[in-house]
């Protein structure tokens, strides 16, 4: 691998441990999987680092690093296995809260943005073509996706790497040759609602994993990509989709490749595998995977008021990033006693959840519904807000 004078000056340790380690580790993967050389990068964003997932060894890890790393671009890290900045509705262990309050400082210290979340996106809207090393599948095909920025599927390590750099590895989606579609695939009735687009996502990465579909499915808007994302993510190994009228890369469909097409019955076949719950079996409803914006607290609010309720009886709880802990703080009282719950920082997948007793909750996140299940024991319907609100208004 060629390597500029000042990656040459960082592999040999001139700038410290923590960059020659970072730097040995991107050029090994680069190394292993052909890349001629690396590119500096814009935004660096990192997985694995809830502590829930990553135990004492992520931990010293992160904390090896932090103890004389420095971040060498804009990077944010992905949700936390607990809230930040708020008490948890579900049983968290004191020795869990205590790591990964040390693992979240250790980011900081290396300069990480206070963000905890999955949607880096909306901290920093990424530019196409701009190249990023991100983790968190569900942000890496939205990236690739909605913005036309470059970004492979990066392992928290690598990312964490990159970050502390400012480089990563020229392969995958960073070149143009692997950013054409390959297949395209006709969506025969258009999405209703995060729902129906997340159960689209589902079919996608189920039976096109591999493969980077052209997506020719009317007008989405960008929640529904983001949760057709999201789940392709989940489902299968899809990092990218180009979507017709959506995509910056969208040239039209293109020539000369396997054509598919994905219809309502495909969208019941989906919810048939991942629902396994009733919405009358549902404790509670959880939204936010994705991270929602903190304005979504606006819409719950909207939507019970539209019904004439003034307490759900079972609750909602609400992921958002960590930095929106502070102004929803004030908001924390009045959401607790019409029974919302605001879950900053965090979300149930990479939660301590299992420990809750739950058997059954609603969401409208298909990816939820995909992992829950597999990591908690949760068993999961689908289903909308509104129809949460609804069915359980007081």
């Amino acid at each position: 691998m060629y390597l500029t004078r000042e990656e040459e000056r960082i592999l040999k340790g001139e700038e410290g441990p923590a960059r020659q380690l970072a730097m040995k580790l991107l050029v090994r993967i680069g190394e292993a999987l052909g890349a001629e050389r690396l590119i500096r990068i814009s935004h660096a964003h990192v997985s694995g680092v809830s502590y829930s997932n990553i135990g004492d060894p992520g931990l010293e890890f992160i904390e090896g690093l932090a103890s004389g790393g420095r971040v060498a671009v804009y990077s944010t890290f992905n949700p936390a296995g607990a809230p930040l900045g708020m008490d948890p509705p579900y049983p968290v262990p004191r020795e869990h809260v205590e790591k990964q309050a040390r693992i979240v400082k250790a980011l900081l210290r290396m300069g990480f943005e206070p963000s905890g979340t999955c949607i880096p996106y909306a901290l920093r809207r990424p530019r196409p073509g701009e190249h990023l090393a991100w983790g968190e599948s569900s942000a890496v095909a939205v990236a690739n996706t909605l913005y036309g920025a470059r970004t492979n599927r990066e392992g928290g390590p690598v990312a964490l790497a990159a970050a502390l750099v400012g480089r990563t590895y020229l392969w995958g989606l960073h070149l143009e040759e692997n950013r054409r579609p390959t297949i395209t695939v006709r969506v025969e009735t258009l999405p209703r609602g995060e729902v129906e687009a997340g159960l689209l996502g589902y079919m996608i990465g189920k039976l096109f994993s591999g493969e980077l579909p052209y997506l020719d499915a009317g007008r989405l808007t960008k929640r529904q990509v983001i949760a057709m994302c999201a789940a392709a993510a989940a489902s299968g190994s899809t990092a990218m989709c180009v979507v017709r009228h959506v995509s910056p890369e969208d040239q039209g469909p293109p020539g000369g490749v396997e054509r598919a097409a994905l219809g309502p019955d495909d969208l019941r076949e989906a919810r048939e595998e991942v629902e396994s719950a009733s919405l009358d079996e549902a404790e509670l409803f959880f939204t936010g995977c994705p991270h929602h914006p903190e304005h979504v607290v606006n819409r719950v609010l909207e939507l019970m008021e539209a019904h004439g309720v003034s307490r759900l009886r079972r609750p909602v709880w609400i992921a958002v990033p960590g930095r929106a802990s502070r102004p929803l703080a004030t908001l924390a009282g009045e959401l607790a006693r019409r029974n919302i719950r605001i879950l900053p920082g965090t979300c149930l997948v990479v939660s301590t959840l299992g420990r809750s007793g739950l058997k059954a909750i609603a969401t409208d996140s298909v990816k939820s519904a995909f992992y829950l299940p597999r990591r908690h024991g949760v068993r999961v319907a689908l289903a909308s807000l509104e129809d949460f609100v609804k069915a359980y208004g007081a």
